[in-house]
């Protein structure tokens, strides 16, 4: 991997962490993604207008589109809802954690792929790592609690978020060889805006001035991060080989826990950052596994 490769990988870890950062910071975050989708929709529409001209969409690449779309609102959904009711420093590594963990485990049952040594250890170190996350403090008597932060609340919530992860990375592996990577990005979250807006309209109607009001900076710099950040790793897999840039970026998992301890002032910060850099240390092994 070259300088400049790893330069754009690391600036869009940094920049990932970051939007999530700004996410957690607000006060309806189903109001906010609601927000930020449709802001995201209006700042890249001359780049999608640029290529959808030109860009012809099957059938099979229509229906990739409607999944992935689904698939994201299923995402952003319990995302939101799980960082209404945890952590920075432990949602965003869990959810960006075990969504590539479940990946090869889902390719092995699913397409009988085989799982080589560094992916098993991945998934060992990503487990370890979501143990860890948990703990309260390095004694024998935090040895349970992470059983029991596992059975409800924003962890349960988070693992959701991984595992809708986990399906639309399957259907965007298939997707973006049928469709140009911006029209398909620009689409799938047109479908993902439409998904959740009924019941954000519905439930939660009362607040989107308010939230606006509020947060109106962060909802404009997250709608413009949110899809840019996925660009920049799309350039980057252009250069450099997939299993590399996927592994540099999960830095952003070591950052979120960071920027929660440090600038949120979340609590149990030596087993946060432990846990994810267990997390991280997981996912670049089964991405170089690759």
């Amino acid at each position: 991997m070259s300088g400049i490769v790893l330069g754009i990988v690391l600036a869009s870890a940094f920049l990932h962490a970051g939007w999530n950062f700004l996410l957690k910071k607000s006060e309806r975050k189903i109001v906010f993604i609601w927000w930020f989708l449709l802001v995201s929709l209006g700042i890249y529409s001359p780049l999608f207008l640029y290529y959808f001209q030109v860009t012809a969409i099957t059938v099979e690449g229509w229906l990739c589109i409607v999944v992935t779309g689904l698939l994201h609102g299923v995402y952003f959904w319990c995302m939101g809802m799980a960082y209404q009711r945890g952590d920075l420093s432990l949602v965003y590594p869990l959810a960006r954690g075990s969504g590539p963990m479940l990946v090869p485990i889902l390719a092995v049952i699913l397409l009988g792929e085989e799982i080589p040594l560094p992916g098993a250890i991945g998934i060992v170190l990503i487990i370890s790592g979501i143990y860890c996350v948990h703990l309260r403090s390095f004694t024998g008597a935090a040895f349970l609690e992470p059983f029991r932060s596992l059975r409800g609340g924003a962890s349960l919530w988070a693992l959701f978020t991984g595992v809708a992860t986990a399906a639309y990375s399957l259907v965007d592996k298939v997707g973006v060889g049928l469709v140009h990577p911006p029209v398909y990005i620009y689409l799938m979250v047109l479908i993902t805006w439409l998904v959740i807006t009924p019941w954000v309209l519905l439930r939660e109607g009362a607040r989107l001035k308010e939230e606006w009001r509020r947060h109106a900076g962060s909802i404009v710099v997250v709608g413009f991060l949110s899809i840019f950040t996925y660009l920049l790793i799309l350039f980057a897999l252009q250069m450099s080989k997939v299993s590399y840039v996927a592994a540099v970026r999960e830095v952003s998992i070591v950052l979120s826990a960071y920027f929660g301890i440090a600038w949120l002032g979340e609590r149990h910060g030596p087993q946060k950052l432990l846990g994810a850099l267990l997390i991280a240390a997981g996912v670049v092994a089964i991405g170089l596994s690759r």
